[in-house]
């Protein structure tokens, strides 16, 4: 890897990190929101910001497979700073409605053109069936964690508007750094819609974006819900924020970490397995545990959580590595689809009632079983010796 590679992945790394640091806003303001609105309000503005990633990741794929993912890049985080500065002013539900949609815009397009980068840098889409992609994914999404766990040990001491104003500060630094990066030079171009096209008619792709949309939902489920499930549990508001940060998200940043050297030797589709067995598991652990095992429960899931996203889109992007950009534009979309869903259907569950949030959240342990089936048959279509089959020429 040469010197312009390494600026490039450590450049990605940190537009990962800004994502994961905003990503996980609304998660750590849930606790002080939630004194003025209900969990169903609650569950709208999340369903809200899961809209809008839905419609830009699903127009970023097409449009950097053109234009480059480092555009992308640029505009997703003047998008997303833009949206931390509105929000900081946002006094009325509206406001805050308004601020979420332009969050999710920006959360949208830099986490396809961030993946799509992170594919390229690891090799994905030579159509060798390698797992390079996946690795690198899992390596390069370590950064997500470690945004997850700053922005809520940033909120157990800083005001919103404190917090949100520290985020643009790094999002403009990151924002400079992808500027004066050279970029990858983008795929041929001209045959994005027809691999989309393909893509949308093989089983394997679309069992792949279920596995997603099942998946993501768990896990910004626990993002979004977590800090507020343990405040209404009566634990203080500092406490739970340093369980979302330093238990789930550290979790998280383990579990990928550890994640790329398993890759080198096991199959994706082995390792997302194993994965979801294990998020059945620790779900479950976490809404049925007591205070004094919550945290270990806690990193537990995000230990399980960890691998499954990046090395998701990694089997994507191996098998359509002509048209990556579309088809893990595509996949992120599915899982954002699962993320509206899934917070809608908490929310409601919960309506005005924080108590019942705990019921709500056995939504977690039963899609990590639905999980479970679905890999089992997607597995069944991967050739026996490499990770995803390649893509036809």
């Amino acid at each position: 890897m040469d010197n312009g590679s390494r600026r490039l992945v450590v450049a990605t790394g940190l537009a990962i990190a800004i994502y994961g640091m905003a990503a996980t806003v609304l998660g750590t303001l849930l606790p002080e929101l939630s004194k003025t609105l209900t969990p169903a309000q609650s569950g709208t503005m999340a369903s809200v910001q899961s809209v809008a990633l839905i419609l830009a990741s699903f127009a970023t794929g097409p449009a950097i497979q053109r234009a480059g993912a480092k555009a992308g890049v640029l505009a997703g985080l003047t998008l997303l700073a833009a949206a931390l500065l509105f929000l900081t002013a946002a006094h009325t539900y509206l406001a805050l409605l308004l601020a979420m949609a332009g969050l999710g815009l920006g959360g949208g397009v830099i986490s396809t053109s961030t993946n799509t980068l992170a594919s390229q840098l690891g090799g994905a889409g030579g159509g060798s069936g390698g797992t390079g992609g996946s690795r690198m994914l899992n390596l390069l999404n370590v950064f997500f964690g470690l945004g997850g766990l700053a922005t809520p040990a940033l909120g157990a001491f800083l005001s919103p508007a404190a917090l949100c104003r520290v985020i643009v500060l790094f999002a403009a630094v990151t924002l400079t750094l992808h500027a004066l990066t050279p970029a990858l030079r983008p795929p041929p171009a001209g045959s994005t819609m027809a691999v989309g096209n393909r893509a949308f008619t093989q089983p394997l792709f679309l069992l792949l974006c279920l596995f997603l949309f099942l998946y993501v939902g768990a896990e910004v489920g626990m993002w979004n819900w977590l800090a507020t499930f343990l405040t209404s549990n009566g634990m203080p508001r500092d406490k739970a924020l340093h369980m979302l940060s330093f238990g789930f998200a550290a979790g998280i940043i383990t579990g990928r970490l550890v994640a790329a050297k398993i890759l080198a030797r096991y199959r994706p589709a082995n390792v997302t397995l194993v994965c979801s067995v294990l998020m059945a598991l620790a779900t479950a652990a976490v809404l049925a545990g007591s205070a004094g095992t919550a945290g270990i429960a806690i990193f537990c899931a995000g230990l399980a959580m960890a691998p499954v996203y990046p090395t998701t889109l990694g089997m994507v992007a191996e098998a359509f590595p002509k048209g990556a950009p579309t088809a893990i534009g595509v996949a992120v979309t599915m899982g954002w689809i699962g993320v509206a869903v899934s917070s809608k259907i908490i929310g409601s569950i919960a309506g005005d009632h924080p108590e019942h949030l705990g019921q709500a959240l056995l939504l977690l342990p039963a899609v990590s079983v639905l999980m479970i089936v679905v890999n089992l048959v997607f597995r069944r279509l991967l050739p026996p010796q490499s990770a995803v089959p390649a893509q036809p020429q």
